[in-house]
């Protein structure tokens, strides 16, 4: 957005955001000793623009660092008999797995070109620098590990502890649009309102599951039918469109601002998520997000003549994270196990039976599905404290510095339904069937993506205590 001055902002962190109240003008008189209060907008709502005034052009250009740490808890639902606690007769889900750590170094650069009025063309290129994981000992888990990591025919489903492979190079590159519909700047009885959207596509290699140390023999990172090794990857190998809408009001010293966000990925075919898309109506999307945050920016000082400012930013940040097939915690670990369960692939469809026996078998002419390591997962929510302090040192140069820490609920990284309940066709069922009354019940056409001994009730694993820290600087050039 145009103002006196040339103040911009990029944002290194993804958010969306709202503001309501009376009209201000933020050039309201001050006494000498107080600090000149300057006009622009916040700066989740700063918007380059072009053709505005004595400015045909503005450009920005951000470099920046982020260190992210992510640390929980991984359990296991168990129907093992303990005396004195259970009797396997039902399903608790206390059994200490392992604990996940996670940390991503990350180097992001991008630019914001002015294109007209309040209308900007936003791009950005992360660089992930170096991205490790690994499985430790949980509270003396890995005592009893070797009993609860069996699959049926007692070969380990992996083994704790664990480490991936360390990962580098770049996810996606972003291209997107963000337009202030209203510009308190340019009207000072309206509030900011900027819309935006952001498509992301895929641009490194796709993640592979992986085991830095795997047993004699076995390659770092298998193909799930030749068993060859393959590149690790970094990319999650999908497209990604998120929209956004934010609001922001400015009063005096302070600007309140909310908004909303949305994101929708879709796999590529040569990603774990895509790979061997049964022809059947098979619902394997990513998880949707949708997100609303609520913020405040406080600007103690602002110097127009010196094109000076200093401004902190808080702000809470909800996001819910619908049911849907990703890269969990665990992706590595069983994506690369050479348990038999895992390995043997499953028929894509199932066909009436031309000969005595059962009604309904594998279709030998449909695909066989092989097991990835991504998985299923629940429905979860996600929050987040987050706090940034902004330094406008003079007309073309700007530092930010912040933090976040996020919370994720607790919630099954493993949980497939075994059927496909849309199919009721009793050529389609194979196994999912039964009998009601004594008559033969279709309850669906069977999940290919489906795996008894992880997504089996008794047998699923879910992840809790979620803890994410992120820390960011960046410094922005504005010309």
């Amino acid at each position: 957005m145009r103002a006196t001055g040339r103040l911009r902002i990029a944002g290194l962190l993804p958010l969306t955001w709202v503001g309501v109240a009376r009209p201000v003008d933020a050039d309201e008189p001050v006494s000498a000793r107080e600090p000149h209060l300057m006009s622009e907008t916040a700066e989740i709502t700063s918007v380059v623009d072009a053709f505005d005034d004595s400015d045909p052009f503005d450009l920005n250009l951000l470099i920046g660092f982020s260190q992210s740490w992510k640390h929980a808890n991984i359990r296991r639902e168990t129907q093992i008999a303990q005396p004195g606690l259970a009797t396997g007769g039902f399903i608790p889900a206390t059994e200490n797995i392992a604990r996940y750590s996670s940390t991503i170094s990350t180097l992001l650069v991008g630019a914001d070109v002015g294109i007209y009025r309040d209308l900007a063309l936003v791009l950005r290129l992360p660089v992930i620098l170096n991205w490790s994981q690994s499985l430790g000992d949980l509270n003396g888990s890995q005592a009893v590990d070797a009993q609860l990591l069996q699959d049926p025919t007692g070969a380990p489903l992996f083994a704790v502890p664990f480490s991936s492979p360390r990962r580098s190079g770049v996810d996606y590159v972003a291209a997107g649009i963000d337009w202030a519909i209203y510009n308190q700047q340019r009207d000072p009885t309206k509030a900011t309102w900027v819309v935006g959207v952001e498509g992301r596509f895929a641009l490194g290699a796709p993640l592979r599951a992986c085991n830095a140390n795997p047993p004699p023999g076995i390659a770092t990172c298998p193909d799930p039918v030749t068993g060859q090794n393959r590149e690790a990857g970094i990319s999650r190998g999908v497209e990604s469109i998120i929209v956004k809408s934010v609001w922001s009001r400015r009063f005096g010293y302070v600007e309140p601002y909310t908004g909303f966000w949305a994101q929708a990925d879709f796999p590529n075919g040569n990603s774990a998520l895509g790979m061997w898309d049964p022809t059947q109506n098979i619902e394997r999307t990513p998880p949707l997000l949708g997100s609303v945050a609520l913020g405040l920016e406080v600007v103690p000082y602002e110097r127009r003549e010196q094109f000076q400012r200093m401004s902190a930013d808080f702000h809470f940040k909800g996001t819910y994270h619908s049911p849907g097939r990703d890269y969990s915690e665990l992706f590595d670990a069983l994506g690369s196990s050479q348990a038999p369960s895992l390995r043997t692939p499953a028929p894509a469809g199932y066909t009436a039976n031309p000969n005595a026996g059962p009604p309904s078998v594998a279709d030998p002419a449909s695909e066989r599905v092989y097991f990835t390591g991504a998985t299923e997962e629940q429905a979860y929510g996600s929050f987040s404290l987050s706090a940034a302090a902004t330094w406008q040192a003079g007309a073309y140069v700007k530092f930010t510095v912040g933090s976040a820490i996020t919370y994720a609920q607790p919630h099954l990284v493993t949980a497939a339904d075994s059927c496909n309940s849309s199919i009721t066709d009793p050529a389609q069922a194979g196994p999912c069937r039964g009998t009601l009354n004594g008559q033969s019940v279709v309850a669906g056409a069977p999940n290919p993506d489906h795996r008894d001994v992880i997504d089996l009730p008794g047998r699923r694993f879910s992840v809790d205590d979620t803890t994410v820290v992120d820390l960011y600087v960046m410094g922005i050039v504005m010309f």
